[in-house]
Order: structure tokens, then C-alpha cells, then sequence
């Protein structure tokens, strides 16, 4: 399936589009055979890794194992801001293991060995596999479009300098070091090198973001407990209506400024005559909830 990427400069209007068209060889492995550009306004400059490649629209073949062959994609019109396609739809992982200098193969591909960066992936989930002596270790990672992944692995007799993390809280939280993604907490633990670590841990969903320091052990343990956060929720209904959140019952409407914990929840709102209706609010700390039901319709 070609792969479409979109960027607009709002100040300018210049409206970009990037198609990769792909084929599969014998061994199913996809190669991607030209890559076609469009812009509205037409005439736009397209220049890739640093080469002035012509105007749009233009089509021209490439070779490669992946979009990312092509590391810099800029279209541009006159002195207007440029689009940038770079790395859009590439995901990317950091490979690090004890002890360091081992064979590392993702996808049953060799790559070199570790320490190393790996660019150009798929985002999805990819396995890992490193390989010291006779015995391979092997990871299955998510990978994220425009996040870099790291990914610590330890094999046997390389003694322990690890040491294990794991985050409970009010909601699920991605948890980034220095910018770069570990993890996230619906992991029932994460492998992190032993010492100190700076952690931010963020829900966008939900607007919360907070950050947190560890000291990892060899061979053990930590644990972060974050703690609730709350927002609020008011409830409106024409003509009336009786309000349960969760199962409990809050009182009739108008409702207003009702304090709850960050997170989905269930909201009814019931009326004797004209019925009920039943849906999930998100409660956030950026600005509170505000649900308004005609029951009449």
C-alpha cells in the first residue's frame, strides 16, 4: 500500500504530498521503486538530501528498503517556510546490552552491534534479537512513528547491572527519559540500566505530566506510585434529569463543578418519562468537562 504523508505551512498555504509506491520481491520484502510529489500551489521546489530535484509535480524512481532511504525531503515555494516530510512515518529504536559488543539482528536482519540507532522502521511491533556465543536473546518492541524507542537487554554471564522499574497511577502514562521513549505503565515491569533516572510520565489524553526520580538497584526493583489528579465535570440536561457517574448516583441537574478523578467515566443521565442516556466523559486537568443532554429528542 503506498504510504501518504501531508504537511501544511498555514502562513504560506502550501498544501505538500509525498506517495512512496512499493512492490515485493521473491523473498516478500518490500522495495520501494518511485516516489511521487504534489503541491497546491503547483511549482512548488522540491529538494531532496540537499539536491534540487525539480518543481512539482514530479516523479522519479528511487531504490531502497524503505521510504527512508531518501533522509531529507524539503518542498518549498519562493522564500516561503519549507515542508518537511522527514521522518514522519519512521519509527526508530535505540539498542543498547550487557555487555555491550553483541550481534544485534531486527527482523531476523543483521545491524550491527551494540551500542547502535536504528533508523527507518515500521512503526508496530519488531523482535529483537542479540546474540552472544551460542545463546540469543530476543525481544518483541513497539515502535512509534517520530519516538525513539530504547531498548536495553541483558544476556547471560554478562553479570547484572540492571535493574527493574515499574509505575502504577491514576491512568496509563508513557514513560520518556531525556526524550526518548522507555516505555509506557500497562507494562507489568521495564529494564532500565542501574543508577539515576530523570523520568517525565505523561498522559496527553488526559493532560496530566509529571516527572519523577529513580534510583535503580542491580537486580531489583523500584517502584513509582503516582498519586490522583483530579478535574471537574458539570452536568446540564433539558428539562431534568438524575446524574450517576460510575454507578453512583449524584443528585439532578444542573450539576456543577463536580470534582473527579482523572480518567474515563460512565455517565447517565435518567428521566422518568423520557428515558435515559448513557455515555463516557474524559475527565482532564487542562479544563473541565461540560456535558449538555436534550432529553426531549
Amino acid at each position: 500500500m503506498p504510504a501518504l504523508v501531508l504537511a501544511l505551512i498555514a502562513e504560506t498555504a502550501l498544501l505538500a504530498g509525498v506517495w512512496w509506491t512499493n512492490r515485493r520481491d521473491a523473498r516478500s520484502e518490500p522495495t520501494y521503486q518511485s516516489l511521487a510529489i504534489t503541491s497546491e500551489p503547483v511549482g512548488a521546489t522540491v529538494v531532496i538530501d540537499g539536491i534540487d530535484r525539480g518543481r512539482t509535480p514530479v516523479t522519479f524512481a528511487l531504490e531502497g528498503t524503505s521510504p527512508s532511504g531518501a533522509s531529507s525531503i524539503l518542498v518549498r515555494q519562493g522564500p516561503s517556510p519549507v515542508v518537511s516530510t522527514t521522518g514522519v512515518n519512521d519509527g526508530a529504536l535505540e539498542i543498547t546490552t550487557e555487555p555491550a559488543g553483541l550481534a544485534v539482528a531486527v527482523d531476523g536482519r543483521p545491524q550491527g552491534v551494540s551500542p547502535l540507532s536504528i533508523n527507518g522502521l515500521v512503526p508496530g511491533t519488531h523482535e529483537v534479537a542479540v546474540t552472544r556465543g551460542s545463546s540469543i536473546v530476543r525481544r518483541s518492541v513497539s515502535v512509534e512513528a517520530g519516538v525513539p524507542t530504547a531498548v536495553l537487554i541483558s544476556t547471560p554471564s554478562g553479570g547484572i547491572t540492571s535493574g527493574w522499574l515499574t509505575v502504577s497511577g491514576p491512568v496509563p502514562v508513557q514513560i520518556t527519559e531525556n526524550g526518548v521513549l522507555l516505555g509506557s505503565s500497562d507494562a507489568p515491569r521495564l529494564l532500565l540500566p542501574v543508577g539515576r533516572h530523570d523520568l517525565e510520565l505523561s498522559n496527553e489524553t488526559f493532560g496530566y505530566r509529571v516527572r519523577r526520580t529513580v534510583q535503580v538497584a542491580s537486580d531489583r526493583s523500584a517502584a513509582i506510585a503516582l498519586e490522583t489528579v483530579n478535574g471537574t465535570l458539570s452536568v446540564n440536561a433539558q428539562p431534568w434529569g438524575e446524574v450517576w457517574i460510575d454507578g453512583k448516583r449524584i443528585g439532578e441537574t444542573p450539576i456543577g463543578n463536580l470534582t473527579l478523578p482523572i480518567g474515563n467515566h460512565e455517565l447517565i443521565v435518567r428521566h422518568p418519562q423520557l428515558g435515559e442516556r448513557q455515555l463516557t466523559v474524559a475527565i482532564r486537568t487542562s479544563a473541565p468537562a461540560r456535558v449538555g443532554i436534550d432529553l426531549r429528542k
